[in-house]
């Protein structure tokens, strides 16, 4: 493809898990000539060198988007030098995990009403635009108090009823892009990950990795090499199915998506690394990357809570940063509201993915790779030891 042939591609959220790779592998995937210029969009700041990006000058980091100040996200984008070239938009922005579900759904639909108009009025040339959801399309979040569960999760299922329907921002948010594409040139796609895996230079909220990564690090070096680790929950959150999403996986299927628009528009797609498959099955390899032995749950008595663990040791962490001369503060502004969360959920929550692999995505990798992947790139940015 010929640089004027090639496409220009605008990610929003470009410094959380999903946009930093997305904006990644948009520099190789799926040819390294796709895409002649990435344009990565965030709201604090960020530098290349920061974000451990390669020395590519096709990528450029454009900081201080605020995507809830619809003027200021007209101006801001407007600024962007080249902008109008672009053909191909990718949403990974997210605000408010700590919020109440008004909240939420006030804040992430603005974001995303904000971000598509202002692509409308920015990128005349636009092609495509891919947009993230995710497990809250399912009501994962609320099949405890009692909404419809029938996994594997299928993008055919119905969505919940009320009380929990009005509480889905992803509802509002597809239906955004529905109204917005109707007789527009431009088409559209949704993708649902389940809970993603990854690596950023930076904290990010939603990181189970990172999570995972520092209390094992911590562990290790307090109770020493070969220590065993208890399980955070219940027998049943042990054996309990669930496929998790690599980020670059996900990344490259927003990318494939984006490419196939006579296949993919208008339609959601679930992402995940493959066929479901347990904690029972990996949490022993997590554990043993670290030089640890994984325990099986307690089949009685009270479950190891590992934040409580996180936060009667977060004095120990200065000196593991001082001995291993790693980067000061990551471990400070985490956190650790997942640590253990996805373990404890003690039903299936595997996804089907026979709508990716029918519109020609067939990637996979054993889930446990993912979490190494992830541990690998903290461990090169001096994150954890």
């Amino acid at each position: 493809m010929s640089d004027e042939t090639a496409y220009q591609a605008l990610g929003f959220g470009a410094s959380g898990i999903s946009g930093y790779a997305i904006v990644k592998e948009l520099l190789a995937y799926p040819t390294i000539t796709t895409f002649n210029r990435i344009i990565g969009l965030t709201n604090r700041p960020l530098s290349k060198e920061a974000a451990l990006l390669p020395e590519d000058d096709r990528i450029e980091l454009v900081s201080g988007l605020d995507l809830t100040d619809r003027d200021q996200t007209f101006r801001h984008m407007k600024g962007i030098r080249g902008i109008e070239k672009t053909t191909h938009v990718y949403f990974a922005a997210y605000a408010g995990h700590w919020m109440d579900f008004d909240q939420l759904k006030k804040i992430n639909s603005a974001m995303l009403h904000n971000a598509v108009d202002a692509c409308e009025a920015c990128c005349p040339g636009l092609k495509f635009f891919s947009l993230q959801t995710g497990g809250k399309m399912y009501g994962i979040e609320f099949i405890m108090e009692g909404a419809p569960y029938t996994p594997p999760f299928t993008e055919s299922q119905p969505r919940l009823p009320e009380p929990w329907a009005s509480k889905v921002f992803y509802y509002d948010q597809y239906e955004i892009m529905e109204r917005a594409s109707v007789g527009k040139p431009w088409k559209f796609c949704e993708v649902r990950p389940s809970g993603i895996v990854g690596f950023v230079p930076n904290n990010n909220a939603m990181n189970m990795a990172e999570e995972f990564g520092f209390f094992l690090a911590l562990y290790k070096e307090i109770n020493g090499e070969g220590a065993e680790v208890p399980y955070f929950s219940s027998p049943e959150g042990w054996e309990a199915l669930h496929n998790d999403t690599s980020q670059d996986i996900l990344a490259r299927f927003h990318v494939h998506a984006s490419l196939h628009p006579e296949k993919t528009h208008g339609r959601a797609f679930n992402v995940a690394d493959g066929p479901g498959t347990t904690w029972k099955e990996y949490w022993p390899q997590l554990c043993k990357y670290f030089g640890l032995k994984a325990q099986p749950p307690s089949a009685s008595g009270r479950q190891f809570e590992a934040a409580e663990w996180i936060n009667a040791h977060r004095s120990r962490w200065p000196e593991v940063e001082l001995k291993y001369q790693l980067k000061e503060g990551v471990f400070e502004r985490t956190g650790f509201g997942f640590v253990g969360v996805a373990m404890r959920f003690p039903l299936s929550r595997e996804y089907d993915l026979s709508e990716s692999r029918a519109v020609g995505f067939t990637e996979e990798r054993p889930q446990v790779e993912g979490y190494q992947l992830a541990f690998d790139g903290m461990k090169r940015a001096k994150i954890i030891p």
